[in-house]
Protein backbone atom coordinates (compact mmCIF):
# COMPACT_ATOMS: atom_id res chain seq x y z
CA UNK A 1 0.00 0.00 0.00
CA UNK A 2 1.11 3.59 -0.62
CA UNK A 3 1.00 6.01 2.32
CA UNK A 4 0.35 9.66 1.47
CA UNK A 5 0.47 12.08 4.42
CA UNK A 6 -1.80 14.62 2.75
CA UNK A 7 -4.36 11.99 1.74
CA UNK A 8 -4.43 10.44 5.22
CA UNK A 9 -4.76 13.85 6.89
CA UNK A 10 -8.26 14.32 5.41
CA UNK A 11 -9.61 10.90 6.46
CA UNK A 12 -11.77 12.40 9.22
CA UNK A 13 -13.85 14.29 6.67
CA UNK A 14 -14.21 11.11 4.60
CA UNK A 15 -15.67 9.26 7.59
CA UNK A 16 -18.26 12.02 8.04
CA UNK A 17 -19.09 11.90 4.32
CA UNK A 18 -19.43 8.09 4.31
CA UNK A 19 -21.49 7.96 7.50
CA UNK A 20 -22.87 11.35 8.63
CA UNK A 21 -24.76 9.65 11.48
CA UNK A 22 -21.41 8.83 13.09
CA UNK A 23 -21.05 12.46 14.20
CA UNK A 24 -24.47 12.30 15.87
CA UNK A 25 -23.53 9.16 17.80
CA UNK A 26 -20.14 10.56 18.79
CA UNK A 27 -21.77 13.82 19.84
CA UNK A 28 -24.34 11.86 21.85
CA UNK A 29 -21.50 10.02 23.61
CA UNK A 30 -19.98 13.38 24.59
CA UNK A 31 -23.37 14.68 25.81
CA UNK A 32 -23.83 11.57 27.97
CA UNK A 33 -20.33 12.12 29.37
CA UNK A 34 -21.04 15.81 30.10
CA UNK A 35 -24.37 15.05 31.77
CA UNK A 36 -22.97 12.21 33.90
CA UNK A 37 -19.93 14.24 34.90
CA UNK A 38 -22.00 17.29 35.79
CA UNK A 39 -24.47 15.18 37.78
CA UNK A 40 -21.56 13.91 39.89
CA UNK A 41 -19.53 17.11 40.37
CA UNK A 42 -21.66 20.04 39.20
CA UNK A 43 -21.45 21.80 42.57
CA UNK A 44 -17.71 21.20 42.80
CA UNK A 45 -17.22 22.58 39.31
CA UNK A 46 -19.04 25.79 40.26
CA UNK A 47 -16.78 26.11 43.31
CA UNK A 48 -13.61 25.70 41.22
CA UNK A 49 -14.70 28.32 38.67
CA UNK A 50 -15.62 30.75 41.46
CA UNK A 51 -12.28 30.13 43.24
CA UNK A 52 -10.30 30.63 40.03
CA UNK A 53 -12.08 33.91 39.23
CA UNK A 54 -11.52 35.16 42.79
CA UNK A 55 -7.79 34.38 42.58
CA UNK A 56 -7.48 36.23 39.27
CA UNK A 57 -8.62 39.40 40.98
CA UNK A 58 -5.83 39.56 43.56
CA UNK A 59 -2.90 37.89 45.31
CA UNK A 60 -3.93 34.35 46.37
CA UNK A 61 -2.49 33.06 49.63
CA UNK A 62 -1.43 29.50 50.46
CA UNK A 63 -4.86 28.66 51.87
CA UNK A 64 -6.55 29.72 48.60
CA UNK A 65 -4.13 27.62 46.54
CA UNK A 66 -4.62 24.60 48.81
CA UNK A 67 -8.42 24.92 48.58
CA UNK A 68 -8.25 25.15 44.79
CA UNK A 69 -5.86 22.18 44.66
CA UNK A 70 -8.21 20.05 46.78
CA UNK A 71 -11.16 20.98 44.57
CA UNK A 72 -9.22 20.06 41.43
CA UNK A 73 -8.13 16.76 42.98
CA UNK A 74 -11.77 15.86 43.68
CA UNK A 75 -12.73 16.80 40.14
CA UNK A 76 -9.90 14.74 38.61
CA UNK A 77 -10.91 11.74 40.74
CA UNK A 78 -14.09 11.57 38.66
CA UNK A 79 -12.81 13.01 35.38
CA UNK A 80 -9.86 10.66 34.82
CA UNK A 81 -11.67 7.27 34.98
CA UNK A 82 -14.68 8.60 33.08
CA UNK A 83 -12.39 10.17 30.48
CA UNK A 84 -10.51 6.90 30.03
CA UNK A 85 -13.74 5.03 29.33
CA UNK A 86 -15.19 7.61 26.94
CA UNK A 87 -11.81 8.11 25.25
CA UNK A 88 -11.42 4.37 24.66
CA UNK A 89 -14.93 4.00 23.22
CA UNK A 90 -14.57 6.99 20.89
CA UNK A 91 -11.00 6.37 19.72
CA UNK A 92 -11.85 2.71 19.02
CA UNK A 93 -14.95 3.89 17.14
CA UNK A 94 -12.93 6.24 14.94
CA UNK A 95 -10.39 3.51 14.19
CA UNK A 96 -13.22 1.09 13.38
CA UNK A 97 -14.74 3.63 11.00
CA UNK A 98 -11.50 3.69 9.00
CA UNK A 99 -10.42 0.05 9.27
CA UNK A 100 -13.83 -1.67 9.23
CA UNK A 101 -16.00 0.80 7.26
CA UNK A 102 -18.86 -1.66 6.83
CA UNK A 103 -19.52 -1.76 10.60
CA UNK A 104 -21.57 1.45 10.52
CA UNK A 105 -24.15 0.64 13.20
CA UNK A 106 -24.25 3.12 16.11
CA UNK A 107 -21.63 5.30 14.45
CA UNK A 108 -19.01 2.53 14.75
CA UNK A 109 -19.28 2.68 18.56
CA UNK A 110 -19.21 -0.52 20.60
CA UNK A 111 -18.61 -1.71 24.16
CA UNK A 112 -16.44 -4.81 24.09
CA UNK A 113 -12.98 -6.27 23.83
CA UNK A 114 -11.64 -3.63 21.46
CA UNK A 115 -12.54 -0.86 23.89
CA UNK A 116 -10.95 -2.66 26.86
CA UNK A 117 -7.77 -3.26 24.87
CA UNK A 118 -7.67 0.37 23.69
CA UNK A 119 -8.14 1.58 27.27
CA UNK A 120 -5.23 -0.59 28.40
CA UNK A 121 -3.05 0.71 25.56
CA UNK A 122 -3.99 4.33 26.35
CA UNK A 123 -3.05 3.85 30.01
CA UNK A 124 0.28 2.24 29.08
CA UNK A 125 1.11 4.99 26.59
CA UNK A 126 0.10 7.67 29.09
CA UNK A 127 2.47 6.19 31.66
CA UNK A 128 5.30 5.84 29.11
CA UNK A 129 4.96 9.43 27.88
CA UNK A 130 4.52 10.80 31.40
CA UNK A 131 7.53 8.99 32.86
CA UNK A 132 9.58 9.67 29.74
CA UNK A 133 8.82 13.41 29.90
CA UNK A 134 9.68 13.55 33.60
CA UNK A 135 13.00 11.73 33.17
CA UNK A 136 14.05 13.72 30.10
CA UNK A 137 13.35 17.11 31.64
CA UNK A 138 14.95 16.12 34.95
CA UNK A 139 18.12 15.31 32.99
CA UNK A 140 17.85 18.67 31.18
CA UNK A 141 17.42 20.55 34.46
CA UNK A 142 20.33 18.69 36.08
CA UNK A 143 22.68 19.31 33.13
CA UNK A 144 21.73 22.99 32.93
CA UNK A 145 22.24 23.34 36.70
CA UNK A 146 25.71 21.80 36.55
CA UNK A 147 26.76 24.12 33.73
CA UNK A 148 25.23 27.15 35.47
CA UNK A 149 27.48 26.61 38.48
CA UNK A 150 30.43 27.70 36.34
CA UNK A 151 28.67 30.20 34.07
CA UNK A 152 25.05 31.23 34.57
CA UNK A 153 24.61 32.41 30.97
CA UNK A 154 26.01 29.15 29.63
CA UNK A 155 23.66 27.28 31.96
CA UNK A 156 20.63 29.11 30.55
CA UNK A 157 21.76 28.46 26.98
CA UNK A 158 22.38 24.79 27.81
CA UNK A 159 18.92 24.50 29.33
CA UNK A 160 17.27 26.06 26.27
CA UNK A 161 19.17 23.89 23.77
CA UNK A 162 18.69 20.68 25.74
CA UNK A 163 15.03 21.59 26.31
CA UNK A 164 14.46 21.94 22.57
CA UNK A 165 16.26 18.64 22.04
CA UNK A 166 14.03 17.03 24.68
CA UNK A 167 10.90 18.29 22.90
CA UNK A 168 12.16 16.85 19.60
CA UNK A 169 12.89 13.52 21.31
CA UNK A 170 9.43 13.36 22.92
CA UNK A 171 7.78 14.33 19.62
CA UNK A 172 9.69 11.54 17.88
CA UNK A 173 8.58 9.08 20.58
CA UNK A 174 4.94 10.19 20.29
CA UNK A 175 5.03 9.68 16.51
CA UNK A 176 6.61 6.23 16.83
CA UNK A 177 3.80 5.25 19.25
CA UNK A 178 1.01 7.03 17.37
CA UNK A 179 -0.39 3.99 15.55
CA UNK A 180 -0.88 1.91 18.69
CA UNK A 181 -4.66 2.36 18.82
CA UNK A 182 -5.28 1.47 15.14
CA UNK A 183 -3.03 -1.59 15.59
CA UNK A 184 -4.99 -2.60 18.69
CA UNK A 185 -8.34 -2.36 16.88
CA UNK A 186 -7.11 -3.95 13.63
CA UNK A 187 -5.16 -6.83 15.15
CA UNK A 188 -7.28 -7.43 18.29
CA UNK A 189 -4.31 -7.42 20.64
CA UNK A 190 -2.69 -5.20 23.25
CA UNK A 191 0.51 -4.18 21.51
CA UNK A 192 1.39 -0.59 22.46
CA UNK A 193 4.93 -0.84 21.09
CA UNK A 194 4.12 -2.60 17.80
CA UNK A 195 3.75 0.89 16.36
CA UNK A 196 7.55 1.19 16.24
CA UNK A 197 7.76 -1.36 13.43
CA UNK A 198 4.92 0.18 11.42
CA UNK A 199 6.21 3.76 11.67
CA UNK A 200 9.81 2.87 10.83
CA UNK A 201 11.09 5.23 8.14
CA UNK A 202 7.85 7.23 8.14
CA UNK A 203 8.35 9.67 11.03
CA UNK A 204 8.44 12.83 8.90
CA UNK A 205 5.37 11.96 6.76
CA UNK A 206 3.37 11.08 9.88
CA UNK A 207 4.52 14.31 11.53
CA UNK A 208 3.39 16.28 8.48
CA UNK A 209 0.05 14.45 8.52
CA UNK A 210 -0.40 15.24 12.23
CA UNK A 211 0.38 18.94 11.68
CA UNK A 212 -2.19 19.20 8.87
CA UNK A 213 -4.81 17.42 11.03
CA UNK A 214 -4.03 19.68 13.99
CA UNK A 215 -4.44 22.84 11.89
CA UNK A 216 -7.77 21.56 10.55
CA UNK A 217 -8.95 20.77 14.09
CA UNK A 218 -8.21 24.38 15.08
CA UNK A 219 -10.27 25.60 12.13
CA UNK A 220 -13.14 23.32 13.21
CA UNK A 221 -12.87 24.74 16.74
CA UNK A 222 -12.94 28.33 15.46
CA UNK A 223 -15.97 27.55 13.29
CA UNK A 224 -17.67 25.96 16.31
CA UNK A 225 -16.96 29.07 18.40
CA UNK A 226 -18.46 31.35 15.76
CA UNK A 227 -21.59 29.20 15.54
CA UNK A 228 -21.93 28.80 19.32
CA UNK A 229 -21.62 32.48 20.28
CA UNK A 230 -25.19 33.50 19.35
CA UNK A 231 -26.54 30.29 20.90
CA UNK A 232 -24.70 30.99 24.17
CA UNK A 233 -25.96 34.59 24.17
CA UNK A 234 -29.56 33.47 23.69
CA UNK A 235 -29.38 30.84 26.44
CA UNK A 236 -27.46 32.79 29.08
CA UNK A 237 -23.90 31.54 28.53
CA UNK A 238 -21.92 28.38 29.17
CA UNK A 239 -19.82 27.26 32.11
CA UNK A 240 -18.81 30.84 32.98
CA UNK A 241 -22.19 31.43 34.64
CA UNK A 242 -21.31 28.79 37.24
CA UNK A 243 -18.98 31.30 38.91
CA UNK A 244 -22.06 32.97 40.45
CA UNK A 245 -23.46 29.68 41.77
CA UNK A 246 -20.79 28.68 44.29
CA UNK A 247 -22.37 26.79 47.18
CA UNK A 248 -25.42 25.66 45.23
CA UNK A 249 -26.22 21.97 44.77
CA UNK A 250 -26.20 20.35 41.36
CA UNK A 251 -30.01 20.27 41.31
CA UNK A 252 -30.17 24.00 42.11
CA UNK A 253 -27.61 24.80 39.40
CA UNK A 254 -29.58 22.82 36.80
CA UNK A 255 -32.79 24.60 37.83
CA UNK A 256 -31.13 28.02 37.53
CA UNK A 257 -28.99 27.48 34.42
CA UNK A 258 -30.23 24.28 32.78
CA UNK A 259 -30.99 25.62 29.26
CA UNK A 260 -27.65 27.42 28.96
CA UNK A 261 -25.67 24.44 30.19
CA UNK A 262 -27.56 22.06 27.89
CA UNK A 263 -26.95 24.32 24.89
CA UNK A 264 -23.27 24.61 25.81
CA UNK A 265 -23.02 20.82 26.17
CA UNK A 266 -24.71 20.03 22.85
CA UNK A 267 -22.67 22.58 20.86
CA UNK A 268 -19.41 21.44 22.42
CA UNK A 269 -20.34 17.80 21.89
CA UNK A 270 -20.84 18.31 18.14
CA UNK A 271 -17.62 20.34 17.80
CA UNK A 272 -15.70 17.77 19.87
CA UNK A 273 -17.04 14.96 17.70
CA UNK A 274 -15.86 16.73 14.54
CA UNK A 275 -12.46 17.39 16.08
CA UNK A 276 -12.26 13.75 17.12
CA UNK A 277 -12.74 12.64 13.51
CA UNK A 278 -10.27 15.20 12.16
CA UNK A 279 -7.54 14.40 14.70
CA UNK A 280 -7.82 10.63 15.19
CA UNK A 281 -8.89 9.24 11.80
CA UNK A 282 -5.63 10.14 9.98
CA UNK A 283 -3.59 7.80 12.17
CA UNK A 284 -5.87 4.88 11.38
CA UNK A 285 -5.67 5.84 7.70
CA UNK A 286 -1.87 5.83 7.96
CA UNK A 287 -1.95 2.29 9.41
CA UNK A 288 -4.38 1.16 6.69
CA UNK A 289 -2.29 2.64 3.90
CA UNK A 290 0.93 1.12 5.26
CA UNK A 291 -0.39 -2.33 6.21
CA UNK A 292 -3.62 -2.68 4.23
CA UNK A 293 -7.19 -3.18 5.42
CA UNK A 294 -7.51 -5.90 8.09
CA UNK A 295 -9.80 -8.88 7.60
CA UNK A 296 -13.26 -8.33 9.06
CA UNK A 297 -13.89 -10.72 11.91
Amino acid sequence: MSFSATEAAFEGFRIVRRNPLAILFWGLAYVIFFVAFFALVGGQLATIIAQAETMQGGDPDIADLQALGMSYATLLGFAVPMGLIVGAVLSAGVARGVLFPSQKAFGYLRLGGDELRVMAVNIILGIVMGVGSFVVFMVVAFAAGVVAQGDQGAGVLTGVLLGLGALVLLCWLAIRLSLAVPITVAEKRIAPFASFAVTKGKVLPILGMAIIAFIMSILVSLLGTIISLPIMMMTGGGLEQLATMDGMSTAQIVQAAGPGLLAWGVVNAVVSALQLAVLYAPFSAAYRDIKGLPQEG
